[in-house]
């Protein structure tokens, strides 16, 4: 990337300042209020920030890459049972921002958790669970697993070819799977919850 002059680095760094408070991109006319100048002035700032690859603009927004502004998102990808599994389908729901520590591999998402099984866990209907992507988890892990096209979570077994899938709320009976007989595949480990509190 070629360097920036003072002013210009002034006004990338309002821009990724902006992008961590409200979690989106500033418009020409908020980025000209905190700079202080002209919305001219702060279009021939973006203009100049995009020729030399700090931001792109796509539909008229700013866009900053991932690398540069530390990037704290990951995909909400769906949902995911906590209770009878439903449908694994995998449709971008939108971006939920967490903490660097949850995000440092590649392949981390995040799952809204649809039911009461996991409430002993402290995953309740409506929570995110944050899944990091693997094939396999230790025995008596979190994971999100995929049992004939149906996706759930729960804390997993595994003996031979026969996995137990236990809930972690009394009134559910755990699911005793044999993988010779049935597709089940492990998608990755639960490694984090985030509850919104209205």
């Amino acid at each position: 990337m070629e360097p920036l002059t003072k002013r210009q680095e002034r006004a990338l760094k309002a821009i990724l300042k902006f992008f961590d408070d409200e979690d989106r991109p500033p418009t020409i006319r908020e980025l000209a209020e905190l700079l202080r100048c002209h919305v001219k002035t702060v279009y021939q700032y973006i203009l100049v920030l995009e020729r030399k690859g700090y931001i792109e603009r796509r539909k008229g927004r700013i866009h900053v890459p991932p690398a540069l502004r530390g990037d704290r998102s990951v995909p909400i990808v769906g949902r995911v049972a906590a209770g009878t599994p439903i449908l694994a389908a995998q449709n971008i729901d939108g971006y939920l921002s967490l903490a660097p520590i949850l995000c440092k591999r590649e392949g981390t998402f995040a799952l809204t958790v649809r039911g009461d099984s996991m409430v002993g866990a402290h995953i309740c209907d409506g929570d995110y669970v944050i899944v990091r992507q693997q094939p396999t988890v230790e025995n008596g892990e979190i994971g999100v697993v995929i049992v004939n096209d149906e996706a759930t979570v729960k804390r997993i077994r595994k003996a031979g070819r026969h996995v137990r899938l236990l809930a972690e709320n009394p009134a559910i009976p755990p699911m005793e799977l044999d993988t010779a007989a049935e597709d089940v595949r492990i998608v990755g480990k639960v490694v984090g919850v985030v509850r919104k509190i209205s």
